[in-house]
């Protein structure tokens, strides 16, 4: 894929899911070279993963938060098509 592949993390400030954030940024940033992190402070419980605008995690449907393994695995999905 050309160009940077762009990952945004929703995540609920008021309940203290920062730390949770930074860690997943943390992996992703040590795994890739071309994809980067954006962090946007959201409310309500929400822990929302996207790649290029695409959800492909949320907290509130599957009930948990995401290993980060398992996100790592699908931004490789991208990174590699």
């Amino acid at each position: 894929m050309e160009g940077k592949v762009l990952v945004k993390i929703v995540y609920c400030r008021p309940c203290g899911y920062l730390d949770r954030a930074l860690d997943l940024t943390k992996d992703i940033l040590s795994y890739f070279e071309n994809v980067s992190v954006e962090l946007e402070q959201g409310k309500n419980g929400i822990f929302d993963v996207y790649i290029n605008n695409n959800l492909i995690f949320s907290r509130y449907k599957e009930k948990r938060f995401p290993q980060n393994e398992e996100i790592l695995k699908e931004i490789g999905k991208v990174v590699t098509s």
